[in-house]
């Protein structure tokens, strides 16, 4: 059986497939009463739009591009997952769609195949961000607070974070507390080495140059920069780890020195991947938000693409400290 068309609800509700046509993409400019003749043509003949044709009447693409700085291993990060998680939640709610675009900084999608662009991070891709404001497209990013940019940001507070990781360490007897950094190129690996610092001196804890370990993220770097440390003569009795599959590495180098977790090293991660629960030692970890800076940066974008946003909004979401079996007490003496 043939699916009705627009000509057919057109020629039942004595009307025009014009009028068809804006009742069905809600343009304000049809009278109360052909709008009620075609709505009840369309519930007779069970009339479904073509999404396609309707993006190509309303002028909008209802697409969304979603720029992703490259790097590796992309589709295999916990941090990168949850995020699109919370954008894809968001977008399917009112039938938006994505186009995923990773790239090196130098492309984008083309402005005339979306309403509007979300980047995730801006790492390596500045000058596209640049580019993106000069061109008025709706933008909004997330991952990344960008204070001095007249552009919407959603991001989480990893300097505080670090700080009450800091904290928490110090309320269990720890003074001699070291740090394996992220990469200090992302801004989420520099806050968390700024706020771990910032803490240590305004508690006056030791803040030492040798506990000062830096690493990129990667499993390969948390664990050289783990033997450097436990290999020190005044070795750090706790270690603040910029995420949790590096600070998992920490722990197994440890373990395989015959140091014992938590009991001569206490550790912390960052992340709360779900890998951390349920490790040997279930890891003591900062839960960050992704999913959620992911969903309230697509729905602020979404406002500006109604044109209902237009001051930019900038928002740092809160981190949650979740206990668990790898940081204990310290009365080591020194």
């Amino acid at each position: 059986m043939k699916k009705p068309g627009i000509a057919e609800v057109a020629r039942i509700a004595g009307v025009s497939t014009t009028t068809v046509s804006r009742v069905i993409n809600e343009v304000s400019t049809v009278s109360d009463d052909n709008r009620r003749r075609v709505l009840e043509a369309v519930k007779k003949t069970k009339y479904r739009p073509n999404p396609s044709a309707q993006h190509l009447a309303s002028g909008k693409a209802n697409t969304v591009g979603l720029i992703i700085p490259r790097f590796e291993g992309v589709f295999h990060s916990y941090y990168a997952l949850q995020v699109i998680k919370g954008i894809g939640l968001a977008a399917e709610r009112i039938h938006c769609d994505l186009l995923l675009h990773i790239t090196d900084g130098r492309t984008a999608p083309s402005p005339a195949a979306v309403d509007g662009l979300l980047f995730i991070d801006v790492y390596g891709c500045e000058e596209l961000l640049d580019r993106t404001l000069d061109e008025g497209l709706p933008t909004m990013v997330v991952n990344h607070y960008l204070e001095d940019l007249p552009v919407s940001c959603v991001a989480v507070d990893n300097k505080t974070a670090a700080e009450r990781v800091v904290d928490y360490l110090a309320r269990l007897g720890h003074r001699e507390i070291a740090t394996i950094t992220g990469d200090l190129k992302t801004q989420a690996g520099l806050d968390r080495l700024d706020g771990f610092v910032n803490a240590l001196k305004a508690r006056q804890l030791p803040c030492k140059d040798a506990y000062l370990r830096y690493g990129d993220f990667g499993l390969s770097s948390a664990r050289a920069a783990t033997e450097v440390l436990l290999a020190l003569p005044d070795r750090p009795t706790a270690i603040f780890v910029a995420s949790d599959d590096m600070a998992l590495e920490c722990i197994n180098v440890a373990l395989a020195k015959g140091l014992r977790v938590p009991e001569e090293l206490s550790v912390v991660g960052f992340d709360d991947n779900p890998i951390a629960a349920h490790a040997r030692i279930p890891l003591t970890t900062v839960r960050q938000p992704l999913s959620e800076m992911g969903r309230r940066g697509f729905e602020l974008l979404h406002q500006q693409m109604k044109g209902k946003k237009q001051t930019p909004t900038k928002l740092l979401l809160p981190t949650e400290l979740v206990e668990r079996q790898s940081c204990r007490q310290t009365w080591l003496e020194r």
